[in-house]
């Protein structure tokens, strides 16, 4: 009789969730190994290198302006409003008095947010944000693709100044067929994405001080956005985040499946 191994943690649970806090989709990206960077485009995406990545969770869509309130009314966390004389944000500006987002942009992805505000939501809901690894596994799958559906640069398949963009759009617009190989939506485009990783050069190393919480220095912003062009909205591209907040600049969270393995508080459930 053959002998039943038991199966990794990754496979016991539902590719789909619901994380009840925040009622965000989550997709499980499973353990393996990840081709990162690209020799091929700019310096600070080389060398490519291979760097295994555990399991985890990653929510299916930037969080939106209509969750991020709930982060906001449930905390008192200021409302993203800023005045530079750098700038106009009047369009994205929420209103400080109401606490209301811009009318119509209720499923937009939340911008004008500093790294810290991203941690600060990720706290809240009971996440975290991705390493830069994780986000990079999550876009392009095993196989080292250049954008999330393939090795062809397609313009009506992510939101960028190739497709037109002048502004952000509804997350999921180009749901299912841009999407990541894991099912993913707006993995390039729309917004450049805090994850949680210093930047710093190549080779990725978890365990060299760039994935420290509390050191300072610029995180990594993944993904172009509406701004960019193909050069930008790539799987790879990585640019530090020195500008602080913008209108193109959001993020979304991330779980650890060790986490979420054996979870006594019942924070999510099945799709």
């Amino acid at each position: 009789m053959p002998v039943e191994t038991s199966k990794p943690p990754d496979t016991q649970l539902p590719q789909q969730i619901i994380w009840n806090s925040d009622n965000q989709e989550m997709v499980l990206v499973s353990a393996g190994a990840l081709k990162m960077g690209s020799d091929e485009n700019r310096p600070n995406e080389g060398p490519a290198h291979i760097v295994q990545v555990e399991a985890f969770y990653i929510d299916r869509y930037p969080v939106t302006n209509e969750i991020y309130k709930r982060f906001i009314d449930e905390t008192g966390h200021p409302a993203p409003c800023y005045h530079v004389d750098w700038a106009e944000f009047a369009e994205y500006n929420w209103n400080p008095d109401t606490r209301m987002p811009p009318a119509g942009k209720e499923r937009h992805p939340v911008v004008l947010v500093k790294w810290e505000d991203a941690r600060a939501y990720a706290a809240w809901a009971g996440k975290r944000l991705p390493s830069e690894a994780e986000w990079e596994r999550a876009a392009r799958g095993d196989d080292g693709r250049r954008w999330p559906w393939g090795n062809e640069f397609i313009a009506n398949l992510c939101h960028t100044r190739d497709s037109g963009a002048t502004g952000t759009a509804p997350v999921g617009r180009y749901s299912p067929a841009g999407d990541s190989p894991y099912g993913i939506s707006d993995m390039v485009g729309n917004v450049w994405e805090w994850t949680s990783t210093l930047f710093r050069p190549y080779p990725y190393d978890a365990d060299d001080g760039r994935e420290s919480q509390e050191a300072g220095g610029w995180r990594v912003l993944r993904g172009g956005s509406w701004q960019n062009d193909l050069d930008r909205a790539r799987c790879t591209t990585r640019l530090d985040g020195d500008f602080l907040f913008f209108t193109n600049v959001g993020f979304r969270c991330a779980v650890s499946v060790k986490d979420v393995a054996s979870d006594p508080h019942n924070r999510f459930r099945a799709l």
